[in-house]
């Protein structure tokens, strides 16, 4: 209570300062702005606009759904919001108070992830046990136990038994269990719609936790002991961002026990049916029994599929799509640390990848798929990949090629009006990284869709769920050396206990860069791994 009536205090005062420290905010409420003041109010209202359309856009069609398919909505948002702020603040918490070096900082934070990532396989039998409701409170609970130990405990053992592996259950379970839930809770016309305003407001929760990240690390700084408590004892600014996660996620709770466990929807309207029959009396030993089951089928479904031709045609092909995704996890594990260093304390990391990325998603994702909807998903693969990849390359030039943009109108937005940074802070490397990241997520809007929709399209329609499942193997590998790369990287490039200058920190995005320009390159090289898969489906609906 004592860390939640703290953070209170701090908003509102600094949400009070923002009127008489010359901030935007406070110029356009007082009548003081400028000309690009007055552009810039105008260029979010009409953004604002255009991301409620988005939304009206998506849930025009869905006003006849039970109110659980916006309840599960809104839990996608909170706990995307929650889970932005935590993965950005992991690593950092985990070298700064755990006392992990930098390598088994991001061993450790990859390792998580594969956890998570293999958990999601065998989750689903939960829900198929205790149903959508019940489901969705074991994960939320298990977020709580998890995001509650975190800012509590700083041994490494009780870190990972208490706090990682409760989040890493909760993380898995509540992910895939709200794709059913939508899935229940819309027609088949709707599903659509439902499934867009998911990835909306996925990507608006990633954002939020992204300026949360900032906006706390700006009030208190990096490496900064904010509070000391009984029996915790001293509070970190690390720590602290994870009890905020764990505020966000209290709210899932009341969310989820306002939903209904005997509704669906079908093309003739709501069904709600007797409780009874929704709930059919589930034990412990239903639950193990089913989740033996799926291990086991689990284990005969790879060992099936792996004697097909076709499927190792699919895994080729996702294989080679990961070494960009990999770039992507670097944004979350690697890059949070790399800004502190470089830029020093409170540095806008979090607007620069965890706000524009997600913003650049959400407005370009549709315009892009409507536009190329009749392109196959190799081109636009291969588009898209070549996008994100080259772009690392330009956080690898020279900041004295970016320092003539600083005083031009588009460096006074970015520094006085969006990071809202002293003169003092106006370093050009800065520039350099946002236009890096925009463009890499103009690629990302491009690549992201399309690779669902290949891992979909390429799965045998009577495997679908086999092939689909599978699909997370390369992804497995990605995340497991993203990890040892990232500490490797910083520990290299940007030591610890150096904090005179990283004069080598661009080779960080030099090995990054290579590790990202290995899927354009190989899909071009071996372009007929992804035709051959994308003739087999042409030959299952000739054959349909």
């Amino acid at each position: 209570m004592q860390l939640i009536l703290i953070s209170m205090l701090v908003i509102a005062q600094r949400l009070r300062n923002e009127s008489s420290d010359g901030k935007m905010l406070g110029r356009v409420f007082e009548g003081q702005a400028s000309a690009l003041d007055t552009f810039l109010a105008i260029a979010l209202a009409v953004l604002f606009f255009a991301f409620l359309f988005i939304v009206r856009s998506y849930s025009r069609g869905l006003g006849k759904s039970p109110r659980e398919l916006f309840l599960v909505l809104l839990v996608k948002f909170v706990e995307y919001s929650a889970f932005g702020l935590g993965i950005l603040t992991f690593a950092l918490y985990l070298s700064h108070d755990v006392g992990l070096t930098d390598i088994g900082a991001g061993s450790y934070v990859g390792t998580w992830m594969v956890i998570v990532s293999a958990l999601i396989i065998l989750v689903g039998a939960v829900c198929d046990v205790v149903g959508i409701r019940q489901t969705l409170l074991i994960g939320g609970i298990a977020l709580l136990i998890g995001r509650f130990s975190l800012p509590a405990l700083e041994n490494p053992l009780l870190v990972s038994i208490l706090g990682f592996l409760p989040l890493a259950f909760g993380v898995a379970i509540t992910g895939p269990v709200l794709l059913v839930a939508i899935k229940r809770f819309t027609t088949v016309s709707g599903a659509a719609l439902a499934f867009g305003l998911y990835y909306t407001l996925m990507n608006l929760g990633f954002a939020t936790g992204g300026w949360i990240f900032d906006f706390v690390r700006g009030v208190y700084g990096d490496y900064s002991l904010i509070a000391e408590l009984p029996l915790i004892g001293g509070v970190s600014v690390y720590q602290f961002l994870i009890a905020i996660a764990f505020v966000i996620t209290l709210p899932e709770i009341i969310i989820i026990l306002l939903m209904r466990d005997n509704v669906e929807m079908t093309e003739s309207g709501i069904r709600v049916f007797s409780r009874q029959a929704s709930r059919a009396k589930t034990t412990l030993s239903q639950l193990k029994t089913k989740v033996a089951i799926v291990i086991m089928e689990t284990g005969q479904m790879l060992y099936l599929v792996t004697k097909e031709k076709r499927f190792w045609k699919f895994i080729s092909a996702l294989a080679i799509v990961t070494f960009i995704r990999i770039v992507s996890i670097h944004f979350l594990i690697t890059f949070p640390t790399y800004g502190i260093r470089l830029f020093g304390d409170g540095a806008q990391v979090g607007n620069l990848y965890a706000i524009l990325n997600p913003l650049i998603i959400v407005f370009l994702t549709p315009v892009f798929a409507a536009l190329t909807s009749r392109v196959s998903s190799y081109r636009m693969l291969l588009w898209g990949c070549t996008i994100s990849a080259l772009s690392v390359w330009i956080a690898t030039l020279s900041p004295d090629l970016f320092r003539p943009i600083i005083n031009t109108g588009f460096g006074e937005f970015v520094f006085d009006r969006w990071l809202e940074l002293p003169q003092t802070q106006w370093e050009p490397y800065y520039l350099a990284l946002i236009i890096f990241i925009a463009v890499f997520s103009i690629g990302e809007a491009i690549w992201a869709p399309r690779l669902m929709q290949f891992t979909a399209e390429i799965a045998p329609s009577d495997k679908e769920g086999s092939y689909i499942a599978l699909s997370y193997l390369p992804l497995f590998l990605g995340q497991f050396l993203a990890g040892p790369m990232s500490g490797l990287l910083l520990s290299t490039y940007l030591p610890a206990e150096i904090s005179t200058g990283y004069p080598d920190h661009h080779m960080v995005w030099v090995w990054i860069g290579l590790v990202g320009a290995i899927t354009p390159l190989g899909m071009l090289i071996f372009g007929r791994i992804f035709r051959r898969a994308e003739n087999d489906l042409k030959g299952d609906l000739n054959s349909a």
